[in-house]
């Protein structure tokens, strides 16, 4: 998952800035926020995520994914290294399209950049690599430092502790990274990607707003996907939903469609987004029952999430389907969803480190 809170912001920022100055030692033409590949402007985007690689090149989005480990535990040379290797599969897309990810392309495009070897493997024993990195001495003292106090902050004794954890944060704020364990992280996950948007996935992002995530449809180069933002827990809740109304509406279709006898894709697109208007009319009614006290603080932290999520979305538009309604299947939808009811789910666990690219 991708994650976002004052640390990973920093680091975006810090890191952004490098991937700037990689590109200008590749003698290609930076603008402020994108570079100049053959008269055509592509982004510089880093994003931050908790996962099984130390980074990673997201295609669709053309997005440079680093590690949130990276933060606190390499050296700015050796991310410097990491951001070269995904830009190096940046580069082999602009240049070569979809192919290996680590084949002749790849290693043609270190090779026309002089990029060294170890930018080119496909993975990386961090340790080694910290240790290899000779001269670069401030950050090597900031790390140090910052690891004897997060040592430290796991004493037993509470003033001690805390203590060590302020003094943590202060010298990696002033190093652009900062590390608050305290703080409330926004994390954001990409769920049921599609080559195209349809009605069942709006039906879906209308749903997930009742579970304090942000949903956002985003367009990628050649996909689309639902993006949900907000704390883990929530957004962990909000894949599985997501994942089980991606079965349930077609269940609940199937149901509706032999009972009423509904046919055509304008029946079973009303009916989706029906059963989206059934749910929230039910959820509307369940927070009219909560306590003065829980719905104001409801609204403080449906508030709070909203002014957050601009931090990570500068420009945000709304959600609409421009189909014709059906309103028979509509109404049958809207009865449906008053009644839907959402089951638990689980939660699995990776461990794995390397270096990757998503296609």
């Amino acid at each position: 998952m991708i994650v976002y809170d004052s640390t990973t912001l920093a680091f975006i920022q810090k890191t952004e800035q490098m991937l700037r100055e990689i590109l200008k030692e590749c003698d290609v033409t930076v603008r402020r926020s994108r570079f100049l590949w053959k008269n055509y402007l592509y982004p510089i985007h880093v994003v931050v995520f908790e996962g099984k690689e130390w980074g990673h090149f997201n295609a669709p989005y053309f997005q440079i994914g680093l590690n949130r480990r990276l933060i606190w535990s390499a050296k700015d040379s050796v991310v410097r290294d990491i951001l070269r290797h995904e830009l190096a599969h940046y580069f082999t897309l602009l240049e070569f399209g979809n192919v290996a990810s680590h084949g002749k392309e790849f290693h043609s495009i270190c090779g026309r950049f002089n990029f060294p070897d170890s930018v080119s493997a496909a993975t990386m024993n961090l340790n080694l690599e910290n240790e290899a990195k000779e001269g670069d001495l401030h950050s090597e003292k900031i790390l140090s430092k910052v690891q004897k106090l997060l040592s430290l902050a796991q004493s037993s004794n509470a003033h001690e502790a805390e203590m060590a954890t302020l003094k943590a944060n202060a010298l990696l704020l002033r190093h652009n990274l900062d590390y608050v364990e305290k703080e409330e992280t926004l994390y954001l996950d990409r769920l049921l990607v599609r080559s195209r948007k349809d009605d069942k996935m709006t039906a879906i992002y209308e749903i997930l707003r009742h579970f304090i995530v942000r949903p956002v449809i985003s367009m990628g180069r050649g996909t689309v996907c639902l993006e949900v933002t907000g704390t883990k827990t929530n957004v962990m809740l909000a894949r599985y939903v997501a994942e089980f109304l991606d079965r349930e509406l077609d269940h609940q279709w199937e149901q509706a469609r032999v009972e009423y006898r509904l046919s055509g894709v304008r029946a079973k697109n009303s009916f989706f987004l029906g059963m989206a208007r059934g749910f929230d009319e039910k959820m509307k009614g369940v927070k009219n029952e909560f306590s003065s006290e829980d719905q104001l603080a409801l609204v403080k932290v449906e508030k709070n999430l909203e002014e957050n999520i601009r931090l990570i979305y500068r420009r945000l538009g709304t959600v609409s389907s421009g189909r014709q309604t059906d309103h028979e299947a509509q109404e049958v939808g809207k009865e449906k969803g008053r009644k839907l009811s959402i089951r638990h789910g689980v939660e699995g666990k990776a461990q794995k480190l390397f270096l990757g690219i998503f296609k």
